[in-house]
């Protein structure tokens, strides 16, 4: 079930293209979802998926000691970014627009090439080298916008700056971004998938932007056009006797999340109506799951779990639809019935910390006598894998506080105030817990806090 994440840390812009706008500050709300641009989003299903992919092109690129983060931005432009410590910004928009896994996993393999290529630490020193403050202003708006929330430094420095970039960095970019295509190229190779998606994709950019045709200055602009990055995977597939290609049941999983990612963002009516035949490709399962996550959104719950039914009666196996069938019952007011769907989405797929998260809210909404320890039991380990999950620590609390553990209750307010960044907060519940505790694990944790503020 996707649900907004509010972050800690900024997240530095790669140079394949500078995400303009500040991510959207938002606290987690089960309820119909409306999702803002600029919203980052968490979902099982999804983040599992990009995960495993990203995974493996790590393992090719050679980069063993990263791990990846993935954070799904709602943007409908064709964009996506790599950042430092494994990290990629992935826009909905791009998803939605991929035709095949193969288009997907090519800007994946090139944001995987700026990381293996050590883009992002460069980027910063040749801006100091060329002595670029217009760009620096840029940069530094940027990560206080999105350290922050707040947009206005990010407006100071798009109007100083935006103009400024002078043809020595723009050189250094455009030679990053072949680098990256090079590397791309090689890892699809090694993984047996081919270069082909890339190939695709970069024939989508060309007609969409029509570069070429308008006489644009090839020195103005921080990419190599599209017409030569072209050229430089054609000539790459032909030098190859094997053209790879992608794993079937890769395929079938992309084709899943993007039909799920279409029902969240693209307009219900236009789904359920076939409007420009947006399901057309897509098996008559995946139309299904569509479907019901657009009936949902427009409030018909009872239409949207029948047909999530008739998916479960031929898919019983499946986490993901339990997990979309106890939202929907959990929004409608049904906790029981939630309760009982999320129970089985956990129990096939144990591992799977944002479903727990789910379950445990609807345990403490059911006023259930055992939902408090229920609940711990479930959110106590999730907040150890994900510290940084101010919504999982938010629940934790309640549980707690429902059981009259006054000091553990505010040692996870606490916990969700240093995850959303806001210090004064945390230390002021971390005081309280520390007075309640008296000793223990929590009280050091509580004491540790405090230190840390000062």
């Amino acid at each position: 079930m996707l649900y907004s994440q509010r972050l800690k840390k900024p997240i530095s812009p790669s140079v394949l293209g500078i995400l303009v706008g500040f991510l959207l500050i938002s606290t987690p709300c089960w309820a119909i979802p409306d999702f803002k641009v600029g919203s980052v989003i968490i979902d099982e299903e999804i983040n599992s998926a990009l995960t495993n992919w990203i995974e493996q092109l790590f393992k090719v690129a050679g980069l063993k000691q990263y791990q990846p983060h993935i954070y799904l931005v709602v943007n409908p432009e064709l964009n996506a970014a790599a950042s430092t410590g494994g990290q990629i910004l992935i826009h909905t928009g791009l998803i939605q627009s991929c035709d095949t896994a193969a288009e997907l996993l090519g800007v994946l393999a090139h944001e995987v090439g700026h990381i293996a290529g050590g883009h992002i630490a460069r980027m910063d020193q040749a801006a100091q080298g060329a002595m670029l403050p217009a760009a620096a202003a840029l940069l530094l708006g940027g990560a206080a916008a999105l350290a922050t929330g707040n947009p206005a430094p990010l407006i100071a420095g798009l109007s100083s700056g935006e103009h400024l970039f002078n043809r020595g960095m723009l050189k250094f970019t455009r030679t990053q971004e072949s680098s990256a295509d090079q590397a791309a190229m090689a890892y699809l190779d090694r993984l047996g998938w081919g270069s082909q998606g890339l190939l695709d994709f970069f024939q989508v950019i060309e007609k969409r932007t029509q570069m070429i045709s308008r006489g644009i200055d090839p020195y103005s602009v921080t990419h190599p056009l599209t017409t030569d990055r072209i050229k430089s995977v054609e000539e790459h597939m032909h030098a190859r006797s094997n053209a790879g290609m992608i794993p079937p049941p890769i395929e079938a999983e992309f084709q899943r999340i993007r039909a799920k990612v279409i029902g969240f963002f693209e307009s219900p009516q236009k789904i359920l109506n076939n409007s420009a035949d947006i399901l057309k490709h897509f098996s008559e399962d995946d139309r299904t799951y569509a479907k019901a996550i657009a009936l949902y959104r427009i409030g018909k719950m009872p239409e949207a779990i029948a047909r999530l039914e008739s998916l479960i009666d031929t898919r019983p196996n499946d986490p993901y639809l339990y997990e979309l069938k106890g939202q929907i019952q959990f929004d409608a007011g049904k906790h029981l019935e939630a309760i009982k769907s999320l129970e089985m989405a956990v129990q096939k797929r144990p591992n799977a910390r944002y479903i727990k998260i789910i379950l445990a809210h609807a345990l403490l909404e059911s006023k259930q006598a055992d939902a408090p320890n229920q609940a711990k039991k479930l959110l106590i380990p999730v907040t150890q894998q994900d510290p940084d999950n101010p919504f999982a620590w938010r629940l934790l609390a309640i549980a707690h506080g429902k059981l009259n553990e006054e000091g553990q209750a505010s040692l996870a307010l606490a916990e969700e105030a240093l995850a959303k960044g806001d210090d004064k907060m945390a230390k002021t519940h971390a005081s309280r817990a520390k007075a309640a505790l008296k000793s223990g694990p929590g009280f050091t944790r509580a004491n540790d806090i405090l230190f840390s503020q000062k």
